[in-house]
């Protein structure tokens, strides 16, 4: 239906630009420590510079000189909703799309647990009135003589899920980090979707970058490999938030804390849209999965099975 998405599959990640040759950056910035090694200049062949370099990833040297690796992208078809979590990110730049001086483009995002509900009629309802309304409201807008209800004040009429695009500006290490929540299974929903599509476009763009050398890709790749929830390396859930705790269960309970939150949680994982998405992600996307994954969901798909 024009103006209706189901679910998150839709949004879209292109990478603008990102921090070229970040060995060298690295190396020119570890080398002042040394003075003996001022005037090596770099080489991703030289023993020193490729040691010099891994020790900065593994933070058994200064990893400071990675928060100079600047990546740029756009997030396309986001819903106000993400929107709103996605620039709480501190050290993050942004510029929205404005829905003040030019009429929307009518799309809402519907999530996919309330497309498979008995809700969905009703809320196509609701947003296809909510979108005649907007549109009859601004009927007009053309000049001063003939305008109606201005762009500005139409705009608080439309859905929560209205989509709207945005860029941003962000280090390498700011990225780990944020993913560090924001692939949370048991938090996060369309923002874990949407990182999800980030980190594989910069694999992508990586990958297909003749212009990087060996060391350049392997600051990239090392780093990329980090982007994961905060327990991924230990194999733990860490969530113990009181909503869901860690009930997905991709990896188990980190301490006595997880597993109270998770027995004590407030409502049931089972219903999260994004409990919809993933089952889709692993028939329509499964490159998008992280280690573990695969198997939760067939875990889940198995229960489905022995319950029919």
């Amino acid at each position: 239906m024009n103006g209706i998405q189901n679910g998150y599959k839709g949004i879209k990640v292109e990478i603008i630009s990102y921090t070229k040759h970040p060995a060298k950056i690295i190396w020119d910035m570890l080398k002042q420590t040394w003075i003996s090694l001022h005037d090596v200049d770099y080489d991703p062949n030289n023993e020193t510079v490729k040691k010099f370099i891994t020790d900065s990833l593994s933070k058994r040297l200064n990893p400071v000189p990675q928060e100079t690796i600047l990546i740029q992208a756009i997030f396309k078809g986001i819903s106000r909703v993400n929107l709103a979590q996605l620039t709480r990110h501190r050290g993050w730049i942004f510029n929205s799309e404005s829905q003040m001086p030019q009429p929307v483009n009518h799309n809402v995002i519907i999530p996919l647990n309330i497309v498979n509900s008995p809700f969905y009629e009703r809320a196509k309802k609701l947003v296809e009135e909510s979108q005649k309304l907007y549109d009859d409201m601004i009927k007009g807008n053309e000049n001063k003589e003939t305008t109606n209800i201005p762009y500005q004040d139409a705009r608080y009429l439309l859905i929560h899920g209205q989509t709207a695009d945005i860029s941003a500006s962000f280090t390498l290490p700011q990225l780990i980090n944020a993913v560090g929540m924001r692939l949370e299974n048991n938090t996060h929903d369309e923002i874990n979707y949407t990182f999800r599509l980030l980190v594989k476009e910069l694999r992508k763009v990586i990958e297909e970058d003749n212009e990087l050398d060996s060391l350049d890709k392997l600051v990239y790749n090392t780093l990329l490999n980090n982007c994961d929830v905060f327990g991924a390396k230990r194999k733990v859930g860490t969530c113990y938030d009181a909503m869901f705790g860690n009930s997905f269960k991709r990896f188990p309970d980190a301490d006595e804390y997880v597993t109270k939150a998770t027995e004590e949680c407030l409502f049931d994982y089972k219903k999260l849209a994004w409990y919809e998405e993933l089952k889709r992600i692993y028939r329509e996307e499964p490159e998008l999965l992280l280690p573990g994954e695969k198997e939760m969901i067939e875990s889940w798909l198995e229960c489905d099975d022995n319950e029919t």
